[in-house]
């Protein structure tokens, strides 16, 4: 069985590192009694509280977000235009509130569960799993798992570690759907693995180094 992520990986507050590591690792679940894995290949950092894409923009706390407030190591999931169900990774000790969304995966393990569950689409298409409502519908990740913590291995969803992915393969672009987050919509925080065919389609320019 492979190792988890520590709660060290996650409680760092540099998000923008936390999401360039989380690539390559692998994500899990475990639900209903079936298994499955994908490397994480894509990835987006939010960072609270300056920036107008975070739900935690001006630490602000509702319902919702009191998931984003805690400490590193835990899921949050959130509906997304009222049908999609969007996987993050909290990060940073609690209070920071900070997010890592999963963009998009590899898939490894229980391709044909994945296939099923996104309504047959055939399991080698880079369609399964290239966007983050796919990636949850593959996975069977739902809001019931908001605040599910990922440091147990007897946890339905949960994040196995893996060999870090170099730096000089990651490149990274703006954010994809917060046109309207005023000077935060342009920061380059969507990472991706350089000519990776599972990632989503870049709609924007990435560069080959991301500036601070």
């Amino acid at each position: 069985m492979a190792a988890l992520l520590p709660t060290s990986f996650y409680i760092r507050d540099d998000v923008l590192q936390v999401s360039q590591d989380l690539l390559g690792k692998v994500l899990v679940s475990q639900i209903d009694g079936q298994i499955t894995k994908g490397i994480i290949v894509e990835t987006e950092a939010y960072r609270a509280p300056e920036d107008r894409a975070s739900h935690a923009y001006g630490n602000k706390r509702t319902p919702r977000t009191e998931t984003i407030f805690q400490k590193g190591g835990c899921a949050y999931v959130y509906l997304c235009y009222g049908i999609h169900q969007l996987f993050n990774v909290v990060t940073g000790p609690a209070g920071t509130a900070h997010v890592a969304l999963v963009r998009a995966i590899q898939p490894t393990d229980g391709l044909q569960i994945m296939s099923l569950r996104r309504g047959g689409i055939a399991s080698d298409q880079v369609s399964l799993c290239n966007g983050p409502g796919k990636c949850t519908e593959a996975m069977a990740i739902s809001k019931v798992h908001d605040g599910i913590s990922l440091l147990n291995q007897s946890s339905q969803v949960r994040i196995e570690d893996a060999v870090p992915v170099h730096s000089s393969a990651i490149i990274s672009g703006p954010r994809v759907g917060i046109k309207t987050a005023a000077e935060s919509s342009n920061l380059p925080w969507r990472f991706r693995i350089a000519a990776n065919r599972w990632t989503s389609k870049p709609d924007q320019v990435y560069y080959d180094e991301w500036p601070l």
